[in-house]
């Protein structure tokens, strides 16, 4: 079972901090940035990554921003975007080269949304564009137990996609998934973590963002989105889980997130 107290605690005097590289595909609306922050500081802090255990380095991989070396960081998280991984941007094509090489130089890899996506592309397995949006909060169902998320009913996670993996990356296990999204949770051992969902959004963000970007989305759309967040949902509790991933290892001290003894 993979456990998710106390996130990010596990480095002594001796470690030093993880490194962890953000790899923005994307930003926060310009409109909602002086509230909420861009994305790099909402991912510090929803993913509690504001602490000693944790050095952050960050490169925007849509501005053609990448890593001279793989090795510049233990682990990469790969974000969200509004961009699809289908459109031909050279950044695009960038990104899942470097996916590849960082994958085959054992760096831990974190996709998120867009991320998820990408990384499962760029490993050689598919996405396609889905019926429609899935917009807000949808059902997906845990198929193996994680400590700190819910196991007797379904996880509630904001999400944001029209695109999404139809046939996974090899290696890939899964972990949790929805009849509308079947792989929305997924691991390659303990060195990859992908994700279709956002447990960095909160309620408030995504109420804000419905605002200034409603005009992307149709109204059933919109509609049945609003209607799920009068639910409360699982962001805080998905968020300690995916710190302990980004925390549990680095080269010095292998507290690892594996899984023999976390699932």
């Amino acid at each position: 079972m993979l456990s998710s107290k106390t996130p990010g605690c596990r480095q002594s005097a001796q470690q030093r901090p993880t490194r962890v590289g953000l790899l923005l595909c994307g930003d926060v609306h310009d409109a909602l940035q002086s509230r909420f922050g861009n994305y790099a500081q909402c991912l510090v802090k929803r993913l509690r990554l504001d602490n000693p255990g944790a050095e952050i380095r960050t490169w925007r991989a849509w501005k053609g921003e990448l890593p001279g070396d793989v090795r510049d960081a233990d682990v990469y998280l790969v974000s969200g975007s509004p961009a699809s991984v289908f459109d031909r941007e050279h950044w695009i094509e960038q990104l899942g080269s470097f996916i590849r090489v960082a994958h085959g130089a054992h760096r831990r890899l974190l996709g998120i949304c867009f991320g998820h996506q990408m990384i499962h592309q760029a490993l050689g397995g598919h996405v396609e564009r889905a019926a429609g949006w899935g917009l807000g909060i949808y059902p997906v169902h845990m198929h193996q137990r994680i400590v700190g998320l819910p196991d007797s009913r379904p996880v509630a996670l904001y999400a944001m996609h029209r695109d999404q993996v139809v046939a996974p990356a090899e290696g890939f296990e899964l972990l949790a998934g929805s009849e509308f999204c079947p792989y929305y949770l997924m691991r390659h051992t303990d060195r990859v973590l992908t994700i279709q969902g956002h447990p960095e959004f909160t309620g408030d963000f995504f109420h804000q963002f419905l605002n200034v970007a409603h005009a992307k989305f149709d109204g059933q759309a919109l509609a049945q989105a609003r209607r799920g967040m009068r639910n409360p949902d699982d962001g805080d509790a998905a968020c300690r889980v995916l710190n302990h991933f980004l925390l549990g290892i680095n080269e010095t001290g292998r507290e690892t997130w594996e899984k023999r003894d976390r699932f």
